[in-house]
């Protein structure tokens, strides 16, 4: 019997009766959970020669079929590096503005005392109180700055082409100063008409508002401007005013009827904790400062 059973098997042909054997049939007839349950995983892993296995995969090829790109994307680590970049940058913009505002309250605090006024009680958050000398000061600088350079590299261009085409040359006195003013009263006018500062004023915190906290109107914005004129050409005593006037307005403000104001957008304007902390010692509270809202 077994001899004729091997006999059996020798003629067997695999090939032949694995074309007859319906798989879909077969694997709809496995108890798949029964199958696990009878294997023993344990004993399976011992007998696992993970060296071997390590030693047959060809990692040059898995990893030239790896898309690095779209793993890296669907990771989400480009959001997060932006983000990290991003409260970096804030961070360090905010750090240079708490200096500032930290100054301007250290010179409000000695001209109080000159003029022997009543110190206004003051919190660290500065949000919404008027911005002091310092802080506008540096924020004009950077205005200015901004002006100046877009005004020489266009004035660059604009001769070059002039040069170039008809021979002319356009860097005389009088006409560039004409176009530099005219360029510092669009870029004034424009960025405060429309988003209520200027640039600089938007990186060193600051906002222009009405008197009584609200949003300036086109009309303020042009008086503004005019105004601004006329502190400078009064030898810079429109300026002076920022200094003594008790909310820290100057000649231009007056005329248009504003007020420049801390505002960091949605995080909240601060002076440095140690300042903060030696200004509610020495002037008796922890309440909110002079702001600009009635």
């Amino acid at each position: 019997m077994g001899r004729f059973a091997g006999k059996v098997v020798e003629t067997v042909q695999p090939d032949v009766v694995l074309s007859h054997v319906d798989l879909d049939a077969l694997l709809d007839r496995v108890d798949l959970d029964r199958l696990l349950a009878r294997i023993d995983l344990n004993q399976l892993m011992d007998r696992i020669d993970v060296d071997r296995l390590i030693d047959r995969i060809d990692v040059d090829r898995l990893l030239e079929r790896v898309d690095v790109e779209s793993l890296v994307r669907r990771s989400g680590l480009p959001e997060v590096v932006v983000e990290s970049q991003a409260r970096l940058a804030g961070s360090v913009v905010d750090l240079g503005r708490r200096q500032l505002a930290g100054l301007d309250a250290v010179l409000n605090r000695g001209v109080t005392r000159l003029l022997r006024r009543e110190p206004a009680r003051r919190s660290r958050t500065v949000t919404g109180e008027y911005a002091g000398v310092v802080s506008r000061a540096t924020a004009t600088a950077l205005d200015v700055l901004i002006i100046a350079t877009t005004f020489t590299i266009g004035l660059a261009g604009v001769n070059l082409l002039t040069t170039s085409f008809w021979g002319l040359s356009v860097r005389r006195a009088l006409p560039a100063s004409i176009a530099l003013g005219v360029l510092a009263f669009c870029y004034a006018f424009g960025f405060l008409a429309v988003a209520g500062r200027m640039p600089g004023q938007g990186i060193v915190g600051l906002r222009v508002v009405r008197s009584d906290g609200g949003t300036i109107h086109p009309g303020q914005a042009l008086r503004w401007v005019a105004g601004f004129v006329f502190s400078v050409v009064l030898a810079g005593l429109g300026f002076v005013l920022i200094v003594f006037q008790r909310e820290h307005r100057a000649l231009h403000d007056l005329i248009a009827g504003t007020a420049v104001v801390y505002d960091w957008g949605e995080r909240p304007a601060e002076l440095p904790g140690p300042l903060s902390a030696f200004l509610a010692r020495h002037e008796g509270g922890q309440d909110g400062g002079d702001g600009a809202s009635p």
